[in-house]
């Protein structure tokens, strides 16, 4: 390939190749500047990179293609390899892990590689799966860009559609409103039937419509019955769905026929154990008559399927459910057999109805419904409640409910990919179940247990399922009281902070402060933010608690410089408060109220929130930067950050994840990345902070790699605001002291 590489630092060859290898967007490009340049700087005849079980760059072969076989058989270890054409190499094997894992090969024929050599190969290969993963993620929001266009154009056209629809809806509108003037639909039908029961002393009656959806379990659209289901019902019911014509039977019951445009829709039905007269008869016939002019009209008809029935899958929806569970629980308690409620709700779906648009999101929930359906049997109930939550009761058919193994089979028919639009979408379901063993419990009770069974299963992950158990309530409860408590801990001044310095490594001399927040609860002690954060996020009150920790930390920091006049102070913040637009002005004011430059406030941000930021997020952090402050990105280094992220924020600092320092000290390749990432801060102007320096050997270590700044328990741990004070008042002491 040309000359040995002239001597370098290991480090900088990293940040060459890692410079290099990022420059391109798309994986193809990454691997084959890769495979070039390992070649290259290691002086070898042959660079190849291994993804998979697939060869995907190779270089050093010429107009001949290369011989996958042989470089795929080489494995990490091996210290020669026969390649046609060149004979026997001396090779050197590195890889790294992840999702699609790799190795990256270098062979050569003058001599063997040395343990430097392979040190540094190494450390390319890390690099190089890191940049594999950054070329993803690109390649990822360029689908979801073009995708979004393509939903734009289709919003376009469906707005359209709908003026057009909206027009023939008021050309509609003018000719119903000439035959709209009557009261609600159930106000007429509850009319019919309670005037029905009045004419005839007071017996139960019911109007009872076919379900086409399910013929065998028929509607009741008004009943005089009262709530709860009696044996008087539940035969007025079934009279119904036999009967097709005004006669008397010989245990008292009489339907009358109703039709909706002159089919039979089903029947209105009354119940008299000591029967009905002629007259009677024509009364009831007359009232059906009257029932089916109501339901003929078109509106009403459509208002009536509405109802009872979701109208994107067709399926029960939460009223007729609640009424076929009610029903079913009179059953079971009469019979003593078993029944159950399932609760369904799609993982992951939210997400991939914002990415693939609401259209398409329809259509998959529709293709789910019908998967939902073809896991129940024929006696059982499956509904849609609206979203992305189903629910499914199960009724013992005389060879039990068995609900663990039709949750198995929801979850494993959710599991498998959808065809939406002429792409395969993934999602999932996670599954509450909840037995009705006591007869006390009413629908709304059991369905609330199978909701909770299933938030608990959602919370181990999703996925699975979960049977409710009395102690999941408990745990409810205590959540609840928890959310509760939290609403008013600022007022009750409950929430503290505490600083941890932030230490020239050089110097020594301290240069900031990072605020921390802490909740000392009254009953419960001190509970960690990484329980109370997220649940200050999902209740709504992260901002107010957001605005609190600057007002106080600015507060305490203007103090400070008093002392030591540039000192800087660290904030965190959280991705609900970055996405808030008033996030600039909350700053804004903070600093002006405590007198502040914008140089005396830094905003840490997860590097999770950079690769899921967009252009809102970028503008955000201008208006942000405008002010003067500083954005550093925390825990830098564990998530899939790229160099073009790097660039699209407005970024000053990296914050090296303590993972990364805790192995610093260990060993030259435990130091790549660590070595790395100073590197890069340095290349692109951007300060670096090592977080959770705990001993001197990391401290030295660090310094020895040129990180400027650092915190952790070998200097301090987190202090008061006056245990601060006396910190910075000693430290200064001592400086003026060494001077």
């Amino acid at each position: 390939m040309g000359d040995r590489l002239m001597p370098q630092r290991p480090a900088h060859q990293l940040v060459e190749f890692l410079t290099a290898v990022s420059a391109h967007e798309r994986a193809d490009g990454v691997t084959g500047a890769a495979a070039e340049l390992a070649a290259e700087q290691f002086g070898a005849e042959i660079g190849a990179v291994i993804v998979g079980d697939a060869l995907v760059a190779a270089v050093g072969f010429g107009a001949a293609a290369p011989p996958a076989t042989e470089l795929m058989r080489a494995e990490a270890g091996s210290e020669t390899l026969a390649l046609p054409g060149l004979g026997t190499c001396h090779v050197a094997i590195a890889g790294w892990e992840g999702d699609r894992p790799g190795r990256l090969l270098v062979a050569r024929l003058d001599e063997p590689f040395t343990p430097d050599e392979c040190n540094l190969l190494l450390g390319m290969a890390r690099v190089l799966g890191l940049a594999l993963r950054g070329a993803a993620a690109l390649e990822t929001e360029r689908t979801l860009g073009a995708e979004r266009e393509r939903q734009a154009r289709e919003r376009l056209a469906l707005l359209a559609s709908l003026r057009e629809r909206h027009r023939l809806l008021e050309v509609l509108l003018d000719i119903q409103r000439s035959i709209s003037h009557r009261k609600p639909l159930p106000d007429v039908l509850s009319a019919i039937t309670s005037g029905v029961s009045g004419l005839l002393g007071g017996c139960p009656v019911a109007l009872v419509l076919d379900d086409p959806l399910d013929p065998e379990r028929p509607i009741v659209a008004a009943t005089t019955a009262g709530g709860e289901r009696s044996e008087t019902e539940l035969a007025i019911v079934a009279t119904a769905a036999a009967r097709t014509a005004t006669t008397p039977s010989a245990d008292g019951a009489l339907a009358a026929s109703v039709h909706i445009n002159g089919a039979r829709a089903g029947a209105l039905v009354a119940m008299a154990s000591a029967g009905f007269d002629h007259a009677q008869l024509g009364m009831l016939d007359a009232f059906a008559e009257h029932a089916s002019l109501a339901l003929t009209d078109a509106r009403t008809v459509e208002a009536m399927e509405e109802a009872f029935h979701d109208s994107l899958t067709g399926l029960p929806n939460r009223a007729l459910f609640l009424d076929r569970l009610q029903h079913a629980l009179d059953v079971a308690a009469r019979r003593r057999t078993e029944l159950c409620v399932l609760f369904v709700d799609l993982d992951r779906f939210k997400a991939v109805n914002d990415s693939i648009g609401h259209a398409a999101g329809d259509e998959l929930l529709r293709a789910a419904a019908e998967r939902l359906s073809d896991c129940t049997r024929a006696a059982d109930t499956a509904a849609r409640f609206g979203g992305d939550e189903f629910a499914v009761l199960l009724e013992d058919d005389g060879r039990g409910v068995q609900p663990d193994a039709v949750a198995d089979r929801i979850i494993a028919a959710m599991r498998r990919p959808f065809e939406v639009e002429g792409k395969e979408v993934f999602i999932g379901a996670t599954v509450g179940i909840a037995h009705a063993h006591d007869a006390s419990l009413g629908p709304d009770e059991l369905l609330r247990n199978a909701d909770l069974a299933m938030y608990r299963a959602k919370k181990a992950g999703g996925n699975r399922a979960a049977t409710y158990a009395t102690e999941m309530r408990t745990a409810l409860l205590a959540r609840i009281e928890l959310e509760a408590d939290l609403r008013h801990a600022l007022e009750r001044d409950e929430l503290s902070l505490v600083y941890q310095p932030v230490v020239e490594l050089e110097s020594g001399r301290t240069v900031g402060v990072e605020a921390l927040a802490r909740w000392a609860h009254p009953t419960r002690g001190m509970i960690p933010p990484l329980t109370f954060i997220p649940v200050a996020e999902e209740i709504g009150v992260i901002g107010a608690i957001g605005r609190w920790v600057l007002s106080e930390a600015c507060g305490q920091l203007a103090a400070w410089r008093r002392l030591a006049p540039g000192l800087v102070l660290n904030v965190n913040l959280s991705a609900v408060q970055l996405r808030d637009d008033r996030l600039a002005g909350d700053v804004e004011q903070a600093l002006r109220a405590h007198g502040l430059p914008g140089e005396a406030l830094t905003l840490e941000i997860t590097e999770s929130m950079l690769l899921s930021g967009d252009e809102d997020t970028a503008a955000r952090l201008r208006r942000l930067k405008a002010l003067g402050l500083s954005i550093a990105v925390d825990d830098f280094g564990t998530g899939y950050s790229s160099l073009s992220y790097l660039k699209q924020f407005p970024v000053d600092a990296l914050k090296i994840d303590k993972t990364f320092v805790d192995t610093v000290a260990r060993s030259t390749a435990d130091s790549t990345l660590a070595r790395t990432i100073v590197e890069l801060g340095r290349g692109m102007r951007l300060e670096t902070i090592a977080e959770g320096i705990e001993t001197v050997e990391q401290l030295e270590r660090l310094r020895m790699l040129d990180c400027e700044l650092g915190q952790g328990y070998h200097f301090s741990v987190p202090l008061a605001g006056a245990e601060l004070t006396a910190y910075l008042e000693q430290t200064l002491e001592d400086e003026r002291r060494a001077a």
